[in-house]
């Protein structure tokens, strides 16, 4: 990295035991590092603290990266059409800011690479849907946990490393795969139940994936008896796709939900931070 390791440790040195004055400038020589090598960073703290590293660097650290996300989510936010691998990279980054973008995008393409053969022969959705269902749960081994009991189970990055997370990063597992062969798959919200909507348009009928059922396939007649079980009407705006906005609003969420739990002020005033951001 640009900063040589031996002034970086003297930074972090100075950072562990400086409380006033010299505190935003050493904040602002760390950012600089961490903006150019946020792996290196680690690399160096580990170095510097063997055992463990004291919380005032570790909260300082955390708090840059989270400031920087701050930046990056008003970016993906102004566009129009936000790409939705992008904002699954900047809410993994709140809980490993090492995670880079090739490291997502290289899983996704060797996964999406094995099924290549399997998906070309596959005729019709209801094949394609079963070959997906088969490749993640029985082949890769995913599991779905039905309720998320650590935020790191929220972050893709770590779903796609132990093939295990909440039933929202299984179903942009679908998604983002999907987007690789342009197939018409969307994700949607039956009445706070999320689903997977692959729409065949030459059979004229809708498939759905439950994420939380090991790849079910359901049609539209299960989701009606879902509806008439909870005694809610059908309304064809269920059937509205997700924009990338909403689900990553919804994976933000989600990490508040579990951060309420343990009632984790610091980490949670940054994501209302962002939840506002993404609103708006």
């Amino acid at each position: 990295m640009g900063m040589e390791n031996g002034r970086l440790k003297a930074l972090f040195k100075l950072l562990a035991t400086e409380s006033g004055t010299y505190q935003p400038v050493l904040r602002r020589e760390i950012s600089a590092a961490l903006k150019e090598d946020p792996a290196g960073v680690q690399t160096v703290l580990a170095e510097q603290f063997p055992e463990t590293a004291p919380l005032s660097v570790l909260h300082t650290l955390e708090e840059i990266y989270w400031e920087e996300l701050t930046s990056a989510l008003m970016h993906f936010s102004s566009k129009i059409n936000p790409d939705l691998e992008e904002g699954l990279l900047i809410i993994s980054k709140f809980t490993n800011p090492a995670v880079s973008r090739a490291d997502i995008t290289a899983e996704l393409d060797q996964i999406a690479h094995a099924l290549r053969p399997a998906l070309l022969n596959a005729i019709g959705y209801t094949e394609i849907a079963r070959v997906l269902g088969h490749y993640f749960f029985q082949t890769l081994g995913f599991q779905t946990l039905p309720a998320n009991a650590d935020i790191k189970d929220i972050s893709f990055a770590h779903f796609l490393q132990n093939r295990r997370g909440s039933g929202l990063c299984v179903a942009c597992l679908y998604a983002v795969i999907g987007a690789r062969y342009g197939l018409d798959i969307s994700l949607i919200d039956l009445a706070g139940r999320i689903l997977i909507h692959l729409q065949d348009d030459e059979q004229h009928q809708s498939l759905f994936i439950d994420p939380l059922d090991n790849g079910k396939i359901l049609l539209e007649e299960d989701c009606r008896n879902y509806l008439d079980a909870r005694q809610l009407a059908w309304n064809d705006e269920f059937l509205a796709p997700l924009s990338s906005r909403q689900v990553i609003r919804r994976l933000i969420a989600n990490m508040i939900f579990v951060l309420n739990k343990t009632h984790d002020n610091r980490r949670l005033s940054y994501l209302r931070n962002y939840l506002e951001i993404v609103k708006n």
